[in-house]
């Protein structure tokens, strides 16, 4: 089907296998960010209306068939559909659909550039939120089960061997510490990504004088990111900051399911999650597989991958737009939504955490007390090698 770009005239045509290469699965990214799309363009619209370039009544107009396209957008009957090029075309055509020239109006003092850059900062605002709500969600349950586990004893290993006694407690209580010592670095990143693109235009301002400083503050940015040329070169960069904000807390989420994997094989058997939580086997009956953890870990291992094409894209380009950056949005929505699921799904695990304390009291072998044994001696007056060497001699 032919589809209608904004930037064609009487005789611009575009191969179809071009269009589907160059395209390729942006419109679902758009369908996704829609949301944020037409909201700016409101912003946009009201901004246009302050300086005369819209009515009162023309705004208006725009500003109820946004809503209403909005409300469409969110029970999933509005689609940007393979006649679109992308997000903003469908929005810009609805408008034009339902109100003639008027619609045709709403692009004025902005490019698709300035409009996409909007979209997704708006988005990795809201992800950042999202994501620093779910983390100490998750420190809350790790709360919870600390205060239910108590005093319960557990060997604590270095090598994979039996190192010293710890205590369920603690080793919860370093995965709890550990998750919340990203809160700053989340909320750090949100200050500095909080800037608003729109008005750059292509990247290079535009001649009208378009009040930034309105639609700022309609959209509850926190500044807006003056140079326009600095809004196109952040592009894909503040993609990368934001999802290497994340990798703190999935290296550990990697980490928490390695132990699990661990502590809750057969020869172990110190923790446990509740029969729907875990899967069995085709073949093997008597089978109870913890698959949750072993894909958090593959996901959590792989996470750096997000920012390695992120890096790959954005560090390839000088400045100015260039559609290798359409790449961008993939890349990190699909990482926005791996890193909550992950967080979603851990704090799941966390609150459902089951401990087999027999097992565990019967893992708090002799050898674990070795240096118990050296700094007893040592208070009562032995030099320390002197207590060690005489300590091992008695395990052999």
């Amino acid at each position: 089907m032919t589809t209608t770009k904004l930037w064609q005239i009487d005789d611009d045509e575009l191969h179809p296998l071009v269009e589907h290469y160059t395209v390729g699965n942006d419109r679902s990214c758009d369908q996704t960010l829609l949301g944020y799309d037409i909201t700016a363009t409101k912003a946009h619209a009201h901004m246009l209306s302050s300086i005369s370039i819209l009515s009162r009544d023309e705004y208006k107009q725009i500003a109820d068939t946004l809503d209403a396209l909005y409300d469409k957008w969110q029970k999933g009957t509005f689609v940007v559909t393979s006649e679109d090029e992308d997000g903003h075309t469908a929005i810009e055509k609805y408008l034009t659909a339902k109100l003639g020239p008027i619609g045709k109006k709403v692009h004025t003092g902005r490019s698709r550039n300035d409009q996409a850059l909007v979209m997704m900062r708006l988005y990795l605002k809201d992800q950042l939120s999202a994501i620093s709500a779910e983390v100490t969600t998750l420190c809350d349950a790790y709360d919870q089960a600390i205060a239910a586990a108590g005093s319960q004893a557990m060997p604590g290993y270095t090598h994979t061997q039996k190192a010293m006694p710890t205590t369920v407690a603690l080793w919860l209580g370093s995965y709890r510490d550990a998750f919340a010592d990203t809160l700053p670095y989340l909320t750090n990143t949100l200050a500095l990504i909080d800037q608003n693109p729109l008005g750059s235009a292509a990247g290079f301002g535009i001649e009208l004088p378009l009040d930034r400083e309105m639609t700022t503050k309609e959209l509850s940015f926190a500044k807006v990111q003056d140079n326009p040329l600095y809004c196109g070169l952040s592009r894909g960069v503040f993609e990368l900051i934001t999802i290497q904000a994340f990798v703190p807390f999935m290296v550990f989420a990697g980490k928490f399911a390695e132990d699990m994997l661990l502590f809750t094989s057969q020869e172990f058997n110190f923790f446990s999650l509740p029969k729907s939580m875990t899967t069995g086997s085709s073949i093997m009956p008597h089978k109870r597989n913890y698959d949750v953890f072993e894909i958090m870990r593959a996901t959590a291992h792989s996470y750096s991958g997000h920012i390695t094409k992120l890096h790959a894209i954005t560090a390839g380009v000088g400045s100015g737009y260039h559609r290798d950056l359409q790449l961008t949005k993939a890349i990190t929505i699909e990482a926005c939504q791996s890193a909550q699921q992950t967080l979603e799904v851990l704090t799941l695990c966390v609150r459902n955490l089951m401990l087999n304390t027999k097992h565990l009291d019967a893992a708090m072998t002799d050898e674990l007390y070795t240096v118990a044994k050296i700094n007893k001696r040592v208070a009562e007056g032995m030099a320390f090698r002197d207590a060690y060497v005489e300590v091992k001699r008695t395990l052999q």
